[in-house]
């Protein structure tokens, strides 16, 4: 057996190495760093910006709620004017009614007078009634002008004949009328 050396060097193909990044973890590390810095900064920013933004609202909103609590109060008392203003109207529409139908009262009392011979010695009128006394010649004119005040029935609720009595020549009488 025969030994064969051969002392040439072989001949490899020589590639070339592609020389290997260093440091390619601290590269992406450092770029991931610095993407996040900026970003916290960016968004501190724009935080600033909101906060400045909402506080300004908030200003303006309050100085409008100090206006509408003004409007507020001067609308109730312009509800409170508004009340006292019916209430007086109503007081005034009622009394006007009321005095129109005193003088209607009186106007209906004395307008059968004259139809009829009766005098009146006292007449005092109220709001719900009327007293009279009077004289008359014949007791059928003092049942007649009752009987007219009867058939008034709008303002007249009741008449009613209290008391007669005869005298020389003459029938004094005292009537009570509810209205």
């Amino acid at each position: 057996m025969i030994i064969k050396f051969n002392l040439l060097p072989k001949r490899e193909l020589i590639k070339v190495e592609e020389e290997k990044e260093r440091f390619v973890f601290l590269k992406t590390f450092l770029i991931i760093f610095i993407a996040v810095i900026l970003t916290i900064f960016v968004e501190g920013f724009r935080l600033q910006h909101t906060l400045k933004t909402l506080k300004n609202e908030k200003v303006e909103k309050e100085k409008r709620l100090v206006e509408y609590k003004k409007v507020a109060e001067k609308l109730e008392e312009l509800e409170k004017e508004n009340e006292e203003l019916k209430k007086r109207i109503s007081t005034i529409v009622s009394l006007k009614e009321n005095q129109g139908k005193g003088l209607q009262r009186i106007e209906t009392l004395i307008g059968n007078l004259g139809k009829n011979r009766i005098v009146f010695a006292e007449l005092s009128v109220g709001i719900s009634n009327a007293n009279m006394n009077g004289i008359s010649s014949d007791l059928k004119d003092i049942a007649e002008y009752l009987k007219n005040l009867e058939n008034v029935k709008e303002l007249v609720k009741e008449v009613s004949l209290n008391k007669t009595e005869k005298k020389e020549g003459y029938i004094e009488f005292r009537a009570e009328v509810l209205f």
